[in-house]
């Protein structure tokens, strides 16, 4: 029995330090994407990874020093955490990155026909031009029947062959394509590894929990 308990208990440190990574990775994703997606959204990837930080510091605490009330209060949050995701999963709206994108390109359209240039940044990260093409700009007289050098690669567009072809509407939608499967795939695992950290948790708590009635008695 010894030996099956250190087993679950230095397997239940090492998903934790993995778990603690994993909250880690998640903060950083929220600090670079924000701006990038909803601020309710970014605010709640916040949480998760504060969540996923705080529930492995009392998972590696609770095993190192045999604590059935930390292994308890860990079980705890990992059953919060595990409701969290499922409501998250099921409630959340779907293609939220995508949708806020195409969302982001139609108001810096709109910013384009008074202020020259919001379309840059865009038009060079997603290699696109225009609204629905580059007939967006031949076509309008405000810009002289031109397009801007953000529409060409390399910023040059004396060589008409460096023209980006494609709107970025329809770029944004092949960029984020994959968006939902993406998500799905990292919403499962993070629900399967932490149905794994709560079974281990809870039989080395139900163990550590009979170890001290048995020394009270």
């Amino acid at each position: 029995m010894g030996c099956a308990t250190g087993t679950l208990k230095y397997s239940l440190f090492l998903f934790n330090a993995l778990w603690a990574i994993l909250g880690i990775l998640v903060l950083v994703f929220a600090g670079l994407g924000w701006g990038a997606m909803p601020d309710q959204y970014a605010i709640g990837i916040l949480v998760l990874g504060g969540i996923i930080l705080l529930t492995s510091l009392f998972g590696c605490c609770g095993a190192v020093r045999e604590s059935p009330r930390m292994l308890w209060t860990y079980v705890s949050l990992l059953l919060v955490l595990l409701v969290l995701t499922v409501a998250f999963m099921f409630l959340s709206p779907k293609d939220v990155f995508k949708k806020y994108a195409l969302q982001t390109v139609e108001t810096h359209w709109e910013k384009e026909q008074n202020e020259p240039g919001s379309m840059d940044y865009i038009q060079r990260m997603y290699s696109c031009c225009g609204r629905e093409s580059p007939r967006d700009y031949l076509n309008n007289q405000f810009w002289n029947n031109t397009v801007p050098n953000s529409c060409c690669k390399n910023d040059s567009c004396v060589n008409p062959l460096n023209l980006f072809v494609q709107g970025c509407l329809s770029r944004v939608e092949e960029a984020f394509e994959d968006e939902q499967s993406t998500l799905s795939y990292f919403e499962w695992g993070l629900l399967g590894f932490d149905a794994v950290i709560l079974l281990l948790a809870a039989v080395l708590a139900i163990h550590y929990t009979n170890r001290q009635r048995r020394y009270n008695y």
